[in-house]
């Protein structure tokens, strides 16, 4: 209400003066009767039924004409429940906001985002708002982020400066846990309310049901602001995954990080892969074709100098969204790692093995370090150091004691990496390996010629170094003459790698627990006498993944998220957690692990708990750039099968944008039907209240009739 309206409505009690005016006027005078009065005696009812009926309009008309002069000049408005709801009094509204990651793209005819466009709706809605009237703000994405602010309030700058807080994420929404929030809010206020949404109605949010008539029939008046959504002609890419080769990295070791891409279009589209990481601040860039409607694995080299903390940053350029092309890839890169080799260093029992994985012999060139030891010290060793793989032969296997054993099996399924192959010298049998390995190896076979090996299960991520880019395995010219054909158990889960052309399998792998099992039926002898692989460039390429390939938990596990998503990390010690960024400040969390929040910006991330430290990579939301929205007819259709009383708008141009909310906001001005009024009052004020001539003269004619009318008769009776 303005200061001009409430002036006016003060003086509403003026309307009463006619009122008064006409008491005053009707105070009691003498009667003084002349002889003449009784000659219009017969004619006194008809006078006095006009003047009975005359001035009680007359009276009325006035009154009326000075309240609605009043009430125009004061300016009322009916409050607007149209578009955009009514705002007054103690009227409570909740704002949800969408800042999932599609909000980054442009509105429709626009420069703008349409992120800013909605913050900007929603900046209207609350300096429009009454006094008296409760707030909120509720995001579609809970975001760690923003400034924190729950709960229903007065305070229209607290809620304001939280809109400038708010910002893109590259996270899905989750439509119905907000908007139930909302509507709880305004039920503990209970003042019925309103909801106003602002959102681009993606269908991968909006699509789902969101809410049930039960939810809400008996709630707030829902008011959806569709922001339309600029259309793109060229495709998104997006990415799937990002992980690296190895879950244990060390120094100067050459790795590789996976990157996972999808072509939701409908051609082929080349875009540039920028890479960055903590020791090469230079970026480099890698040109790539992505079919239409398929995938891509991408390869990044990675060789990290030193020991420590690291990360790797992807960004993808050319495509037609930006929401989902940043991909940040956290690792702690080891300082040297032992292999465990369960046997004597001088009886070349391994082959050529120890001197692939390790040329100098002291970690110089792979930072992995061979120490030879008696089976009987793995206890005492593993108690200070845990390797990173632990190698023995057949023979050995074959002849562990039981607590031996059952510590091998526990480090293995904990995390650890174990390799079980024959003596370069043929070894000692004395028995069946222990049961938990799921394999066996069979008698020795000596072919009479060079048998060629093969490769099985090239999809295998253990080939990953040794695939070109057709995808096919580059073994190289690799024969044996002599091996032991394996035998996996039946519900072991071994994946072959190698086998003859017979069909004898020679190499196999499968997950234990946390860790991995590799078998091999062949030695790698430096003679050639087991196999000719050993002599092969792409033999130290494949040392590393039977070194390194362990998933392995126990010390650098690199967990892969999608931005919103509930954190998946290995249990630590106690309940305590910390997170915090090797790159920004989207977060800097400690706390209860149940309580953590969500991660809803792509990042590298380190989370602790108790002794154990996990990296943590956060990608964007595929489903953000790939999924349509709803248009058109469907809007109607989908606000009426979701909620009858949903109202929608489009919001597209900035200026219209604002007018129309003000003008909604603003309610229908009262002003010119109220003057209608005083107009027509006044007319009738002025016929009613003229000297009205013509009302004597009406008289006048009624009384000479009166008189034609009557006879001598009656002029006798009367005297």
């Amino acid at each position: 209400m303005t200061i001009g309206a409430g002036l006016f409505l003060g003086l509403l009690p003026l309307v009463a003066a006619p009122i008064l005016f006409h008491l005053l006027k009707r105070r009691q005078r003498k009667t003084v009767m002349f002889s003449t009065e009784l000659f219009f005696d017969s004619m006194k009812p008809r006078l006095s039924f006009h003047r009975k009926f005359r001035e009680p309009l007359l009276l009325a008309t006035r009154t009326l004409l000075l309240l609605f002069l009043l009430l125009a000049l004061a300016r009322l408005a009916f409050p607007g429940m149209g578009t955009f709801g009514g705002l007054s009094g103690d009227q409570a509204v909740v704002v949800v906001i969408d800042n999932s990651s599609s909000m980054v793209g442009q509105v429709a005819g626009s420069d703008r985002t349409k992120l800013s466009v909605a913050l900007e709706g929603a900046r209207v809605l609350l300096k429009n708002m009454d006094e008296r009237g409760q707030a909120a703000v509720v995001l579609l994405v809970p975001d760690p982020a923003a400034d924190r602010f729950g709960g229903m309030t007065t305070d229209k700058e607290n809620l304001l400066n939280f809109l400038e807080s708010i910002r893109v994420t590259e996270a899905t929404g989750d439509p119905a846990k907000s908007l139930l929030r909302a509507a709880k809010m305004l039920e503990e206020v209970g003042s019925g309310g309103a909801m106003h949404i602002f959102t681009d109605l993606q269908e991968a949010e909006w699509k789902v049901p969101v809410l049930g008539p039960e939810d809400l029939d008996a709630g707030p008046n829902v008011f959806l602001h569709r922001v339309p959504s600029a259309e793109s002609d060229t495709p998104n890419i997006c990415p799937l995954g990002a992980e690296l080769s190895a879950r244990r990295i060390l120094p100067n070791q050459p790795y590789s990080l996976q990157l996972l891409l999808r072509n939701d279009g409908d051609r082929d589209l080349d875009v540039r892969v920028n890479r960055t990481d903590s020791e090469h601040p230079l970026m480099q860039t890698i040109p790539v074709i992505v079919g239409a409607g398929g995938q891509k694995l991408v390869k990044l080299p990675i060789q990290p100098k030193a020991a420590g903390r690291h990360w790797v940053r992807v960004e993808i350029e050319g495509d037609g969204f930006d929401g989902d092309n940043r991909v940040f890839v956290p690792y702690v890169c080891e300082n040297k790692g032992d292999i465990f080799y369960l046997g004597d260093k001088e009886s070349q029992t391994f082959g050529l093995l120890p001197l692939a994985l390790s040329p100098g012999g002291d970690g110089r060139f792979t930072s992995l370090v061979p120490v030879f030891l008696d089976p009987n010290e793995l206890e005492s060793r593993l108690e200070k150091k845990t390797p990173m793989l632990v190698v023995m032969t057949w023979s050995t296997a074959s002849s562990l004691d039981a607590p031996t054993s059952a510590l091998l099996d526990q480090y293995t399924q904990q995390g650890g990496n174990l390799m079980v192959l024959p003596a370069v010298d043929g070894g000692k049998s004395a028995g069946k390996p222990p049961a938990w390995i799921g394999a066996d190896r069979g008698s020795l076979q000596t072919a009479p010629v060079s048998v060629p090996l093969r490769i099985a299960g090239a999809q295998s991520e253990f080939w990953f170094d040794l695939r070109g880019l057709d995808g096919r395995v580059r073994l190289g010219n690799a024969f044996t003459r002599k091996y032991h054909p394996l035998s996996f158990g039946q519900d072991a889960g071994y994946a072959p790698l190698l086998a003859t052309g017979e069909d004898h399998r020679l190499l196999g792998l499968r997950k234990h627990g946390k860790g991995q099992i590799v078998v091999s039926g062949l030695a790698f002898g430096r003679t050639g006498d087991w196999s000719t692989l050993p002599r092969q460039k792409t033999f130290l390429v494949m040392a590393q993944p039977i070194a390194l390939g362990a998933a392995s938990g126990l010390v650098n596990a690199n967990v892969s998220i999608v931005a919103g998503q509930p954190t998946r990390l290995m249990p630590g010690e106690g309940n305590e957690m910390s997170i915090t960024t090797l790159l920004g400040d989207q977060v800097d969390w400690s706390g209860l692990k149940d309580n953590s929040p969500l991660l809803v910006r792509s990042g590298a991330y380190i989370v602790n708990m108790g002794q154990r430290e996990s990296c943590l990579t956060v990608l964007p939301s595929e489903r953000e750039g790939s999924s349509p929205f709803i248009e058109g007819d469907e809007i109607s259709k989908w606000v009426a099968s979701w909620r009858p009383t949903c109202v929608a708008s489009t919001l597209s141009d900035e200026d219209d944008f604002r007018d129309d909310l003000d003008k909604s906001l603003a309610g229908t001005g009262l002003f010119l039907p109220f003057l209608l009024l005083a107009l027509v009052c006044m007319m009738a004020e002025g016929i009613l209240g003229s000297p009205a001539k013509k009302w004597k003269s009406s008289v006048t004619a009624d009384s000479d009739d009166t008189l034609r009318s009557k006879t001598p008769a009656d002029d006798k009776e009367t005297s």
